[in-house]
């Protein structure tokens, strides 16, 4: 006991020192470069306006929203023959409207997209896939709910579709309101995460049933103590099918977005791999272009 005690206070100190040592600030310096095209192209067979919104990347460390691209020519053209042209609107967005349900094509057609700006040409190709109708939305009661607080929660009931390789983007509204965080971003591989879970055509694991709950802000602006949800609030889940490259995208995305919760395990940082390159070249800029199915089902929770 002797031997402890002498020795407890020079081992408190060296521990001290070096919590101390980490809350020095670091300022790091990142290289100027080029400013490339971004494009924001997330179409879906909905029936209301569809938008493309073009802008130019910014430094790292630079928190404006950055200006749009507004003197673009923007059109998709699908297998079937049909030319959509997407119109400048405002703030870089480009807006097609459907006057009919269907228009854009059914589930194996492919789109390709052509943005033409200050001479260059940039494409990108993808395909409608198909995706699973929403069986149900449950809600229960849960107290001591780990993370969280008493209160409603909800999950969704939907079952993946035969064939090894479907991917989605399930989407959460609230009351009309898009659940966008990214820790709130859901997605899914066949019913599991990713493509090593070979979970085919089975109803979707819970954890990904389960992600149709708000997640709380650290950061003081949600009330903690607030639950997910309350009698009287609409609930919408929405099944977007996504393309194998659209689903990794959107996971590095998540990932990066994600990354500062990791501390001292953070990965290195990287832009996503976009599926949009100059014609000319081959060189890719940023950002992404897929197009969706949407099923949909709304319940009011009680």
């Amino acid at each position: 006991m002797k031997f402890l005690k002498s020795n407890i206070f020079p081992f408190l100190s060296a521990l001290l020192l070096f919590a101390s040592s980490c809350t020095d600030v670091i300022d790091v310096e990142t290289d100027p470069a080029d400013s490339q095209l971004v494009v924001d192209a997330w179409i879906n067979d909905l029936m209301e306006p569809q938008s493309i919104r073009l802008t130019q990347s910014q430094a790292y460390f630079d928190n404006s929203f950055s200006d749009g691209v507004t003197n673009a020519t923007v059109m998709i053209e699908s297998s079937e023959g049909t030319t959509f042209e997407f119109v400048h609107e405002a703030e870089g967005r480009y807006v097609w409207t459907p006057s009919v349900t269907g228009e854009l094509g059914a589930v194996g057609t492919s789109f390709v997209l052509t943005i033409e700006l200050d001479g260059e040409t940039y494409t990108s190709e993808t395909t409608l896939f198909d995706a699973p109708p929403v069986d149900s939305i449950t809600q229960e009661f849960r107290d001591d709910q780990i993370g969280g607080p008493d209160g409603i929660y909800t999950e969704f009931f939907a079952r993946d579709l035969p064939g090894l390789g479907n991917t989605y983007w399930i989407k959460t509204f609230k009351n009309g309101a898009f659940l966008n965080k990214p820790q709130e971003m859901n997605l899914a591989y066949d019913a599991a995460f990713d493509a090593g879970g070979e979970i085919d055509g089975l109803i979707f694991i819970p954890p990904i049933r389960e992600a149709t709950n708000r997640v709380a802000d650290d950061d003081g602006d949600d009330d903690n103590d607030v639950p997910p949800w309350e009698p009287g609030d609409e609930i919408r889940v929405e099944i977007h099918s996504i393309s194998n490259a659209a689903h990794d995208f959107m996971s590095i995305a998540q990932e990066q977005m994600t990354n500062g919760d990791n501390t001292i395990f953070a990965i290195p940082l990287a832009n996503t791999t976009s599926n949009v390159a100059n014609a000319a070249t081959g060189e890719r800029v940023l950002g992404f272009f897929n197009v969706a199915k949407v099923t949909s089902l709304t319940k009011m929770i009680e």
